[in-house]
């Protein structure tokens, strides 16, 4: 079990379980959240925690969207907006307002996360560019999933680059 939000004085808890019985693909939604919680966030703003709600917020978002592991397991790798019903969206802005990461007017709080080490400076831009991209995004679940997908693809983007690099420095 994790602890988000440790800077905050109401953190957030979730427990993250072993996948069993998850398919590979059925982890769409949690390399989403990944890419929130481990890729974004530096290894200090995630702490352990001895406590655990009986259920995590994960799982509550789960039912109060009416999304099934099943169908989380049957989740593109990579959607279509205009293709995804409206729960999935809906489940999105769920998780990231169980994170604690948006401010009072459903946006993403970039400027808080990265005033709090949560997002580094590299992060920070990142998030800056999926924030003017999205902010004009009047409803909640489609401004989340979004963001979701935007963090999603500059992170992926960052790993090719990366991946380059290294390829570049073998070579010599």
């Amino acid at each position: 079990m994790y602890q988000f939000g440790a800077h905050e004085k109401q953190a957030t808890t979730i427990t993250i379980s072993s996948g069993k019985g998850m398919s590979l693909s059925g982890l769409t939604w949690s390399v989403l959240l990944v890419v929130f919680v481990v890729l974004v966030l530096p290894p200090a703003a995630v702490t352990l925690t001895p406590t655990a709600p009986s259920r995590s917020f994960m799982e509550a978002c789960q039912v109060k969207h009416n999304v099934t592991l099943e169908e989380l397991d049957e989740f593109p790798t990579d959607p279509n907006p205009d293709e995804i019903d409206m729960k999935f969206k809906c489940y999105a802005d769920c998780l990231l307002n169980g994170m604690g990461f948006m401010d009072k007017n459903g946006k993403l709080d970039a400027e808080a996360m990265h005033v709090w080490g949560i997002l580094d400076d590299e992060s920070y831009d990142n998030m800056l560019e999926c924030k003017a991209a999205n902010d004009l995004e009047d409803d909640p679940c489609e401004y989340s999933f979004g963001m979701m997908l935007c963090a999603r693809m500059l992170s992926s983007e960052e790993q090719d680059y990366s991946a380059e690099l290294d390829v570049e420095g073998d070579e010599k």
